[in-house]
């Protein structure tokens, strides 16, 4: 395939057992498939056994680009990895940021698969016209952040790297991996990474490999128009700075924007008051937020510090999160003590604390050994006691439990069926209602109204009754509607803060535009394709991530369920919406506050999901009809074969 219409014609696959490269026509799955997740569950289907461990040789680490990627400016630089992950031994996938993804595709590569195990550490080599594997022994045991400073001066500047820390050389179960301005990916990956002996994948690009659009008249038209439309998720922060006082907090922040992005969001980078520098964004920059302004009673650059630590060693901050909250909770009860663990417990919130918490994590020393198989393993060691302080805050697979149906409804379909933190599903509804509690709360001027936010549910949940949060009418389309558009924007692969439109801010028409990902789809392959029509290849990649994860284990119907939280203990309050306000029935506001979920309501909107999907509503599992309809007979065959569908 030439280096056009979005794509660069190739796949990368090494084996790192027997040091072998292939090279695998991209066409051979982009037509079904797009690219990103769907094209990286494809060949995970193919090729990835359902009974073998995330640790095995033969697991594959998947590294995936879309068409949007380094062709358009909209934001597309991104990477889908994806493999079995120890978090669950079962399917998973990660999203990269930064620039890593742009580069893999001028340097002629959509993608690269790793599968085997090299007998010594290495790390791999690519450029435009060589492939390497090299001896990194110099390099185990190093930080991710230094591995990546070291191989930029050992291949040059100009090269990309992709880096695993301490964690991940230790198979902690939720390692990371980061590239270029702290970007980083989680679901595990990096211990995977790690079990195969890679300490860095590096890509030195001296020129650019021209990746050419279909229609890029039609392109610029788009991307002009998209430009000028708000990015909720800073305005959000905007409005949260306004409620936080920054007393003493050093004011070392500059933007930074990733590769190929249409305006930037509200990332940024920090200089803290010892000199250090990195990202400063979401959640990572303030998972550790209040119990330093507990510890310390004012704002410094202490949060900054943890999230670095965190990327220093490579470890997901979503799991760092929940993990301290719940020590937080031992100690109170007088589960746990400084003596029993050997942490200082009795200063949570210092930064002594989170350095020691985490390198004995990576290093898998005392009692990290336990705390870095997870939370809910940590726990069942650790005894029934401290069991009982997982409470609500705590999701499965032992992230910090955000947006949950509590909350959001529809989110519950997401939380019962993805294998990990489904944040771009999450995203969605959360945001909107977000901007528009905001607005109702004054603390921003320009957001969504409640009849907005019914015009844009009926245009991208399906119905006006989606937009009222209070009832469960009309959220299993909402859901099957959200999982298919972010299903689909994970192929192309698009930005999460940038896309879906669903608030343009015009005064004339404030709801956005659902065609935006189908026109920059039809622009950049030359394909002719309605919203419709994407959402199908939507559908088509959810359903084989769903036929992945049943032959793995999962029960259907029987799994499709929510944690006991959600039953039973009470909402209090949602992230940046404190009083759990959401838009109510007729123009009025509702509130969400000492709501759980209604365990017959939500069986029964999953009946409703189910026909919506054209499963089995009995059982839960899909057909072999529909999947024949979906354009996957070949996996609806297998499925067939062993008795799933």
């Amino acid at each position: 395939m030439a280096s056009n219409n979005g794509y660069a014609g190739n796949i990368l696959k090494v084996d790192l057992s027997n040091s072998k490269t292939e090279i695998i026509p991209t066409e051979m799955y982009n037509d079904r498939f797009v690219g990103g997740r769907g094209i990286a569950a494809k060949i995970y289907w193919d090729n990835v056994r359902p009974e073998s461990k995330a640790f095995d040789p033969e697991n594959m680490l998947i590294f995936m680009t879309g068409p949007a990627t380094a062709t358009t400016g909209f934001c597309g630089s991104r990477s889908q990895i994806c493999g079995k992950s120890p978090l669950h031994d079962r399917f998973c996938f990660s999203n990269l940021g930064g620039s890593f993804g742009g580069r893999l595709k001028h340097s002629g590569l959509d993608g690269f698969i790793i599968t085997g195990k090299a007998p010594t550490p290495v790390y791999l080599w690519m450029s435009e016209n060589k492939i390497e594997i090299r001896k990194a022994g110099h390099l185990w045991g190093k930080d991710a952040i230094s591995t990546r400073e070291l191989l930029k001066n050992e291949l040059g500047k100009s090269a990309s790297v992709l880096a695993i820390g301490t964690a991940g050389e230790n198979k902690v179960t939720f390692a990371t991996l980061s590239s270029e301005n702290d970007s980083s990916a989680s679901g595990g990956m990096g211990a995977v990474m790690g079990s195969k002996n890679l300490k860095a994948i590096a890509l030195t690009v001296k020129g650019k490999r021209k990746i050419k659009a279909a229609n890029p008249e039609k392109l610029a038209a788009i991307k002009e128009e998209i430009r000028h439309i708000p990015v909720p998720s800073a305005i959000i922060n905007n409005g949260l700075t306004s409620l936080i006082n920054t007393d003493g907090l050093n004011e070392g922040f500059r933007d930074q924007i990733c590769y190929d992005c249409i305006g930037g969001c509200f990332r940024k980078t920090f200089r803290s008051e010892t000199g250090q520098e990195g990202k400063h964004m979401c959640q990572s920059r303030s998972f550790y937020l209040f119990q330093s302004l507990a510890y310390h009673g004012k704002m410094n650059d202490v949060p900054f510090k943890a999230n670095r630590v965190c990327d220093l060693y490579g470890v997901d901050t979503l799991t760092i999160e929940a993990l301290v909250r719940w020590l937080e909770k031992c100690v109170e009860a007088g589960v746990l003590s400084d003596s029993q663990t050997g942490l200082p417990l009795s200063k949570i919130g210092s930064y002594e604390f989170i350095e020691i918490l985490v390198k004995k994590i990576a290093h898998r020393e005392g009692i990290g050994e336990i705390l870095s198989l997870g939370i809910h393993k940590a726990a069942d060691k650790l005894g029934p006691e401290a069991k009982k302080m997982i409470t609500d805050y705590v999701s499965r697979t032992g992230q910090r439990y955000y947006y949950d149906p509590r909350m959001y409804i529809p989110n519950g379909l997401f939380y019962a069926m993805e294998p990990r933190f489904p944040i771009q599903h999450l995203h969605e509804i959360a945001v909107m209602n977000m901007l528009w509690g905001m607005r109702h709360m004054e603390l921003i001027k320009k957001g969504p109204t409640t009849h907005d936010m019914y015009k844009i549910a009926k245009r991208f949940w399906g119905s006006e009754a989606a937009g009222d949060l209070t009832t469960y009418e009309g959220k299993a389309l909402a859901a099957a509607k959200i999982q298919d558009r972010q299903y689909a924007k994970e192929c192309l692969i698009l930005c999460d803060f940038r896309f879906p439109n669903l608030y343009s801010g015009k005064a004339e028409d404030p709801v956005g535009d659902p065609t935006n990902e189908s026109q920059i789809y039809s622009a950049v392959t030359g394909k002719d394709i309605d919203e419709k029509g994407l959402y199908e290849i939507g559908e088509r990649v959810f359903n084989l991530q769903r036929a992945i994860l049943v032959r793995e284990g999962h029960q259907h119907r029987t799994d499709d369920v929510l944690e006991n939280c959600d039953y039973e203990i009470p909402l209090e309050a949602d992230i940046s919406n404190f009083g759990g306000i959401v838009p109510g029935e007729n123009g009025t506001t509702g509130s969400r506050e000492g709501m759980v979920i209604d365990h017959n309501k939500f069986e029964k909107m999953k009946d409703e999901y189910y026909q919506i999907r054209k499963w089995d509503v009995a059982s839960g599992k899909q057909t072999s009809d529909r999947l024949k309809e979906l354009d996957l007979e070949d996996v609806s065959e297998v499925m067939k074969k062993e008795g799933l569908c």
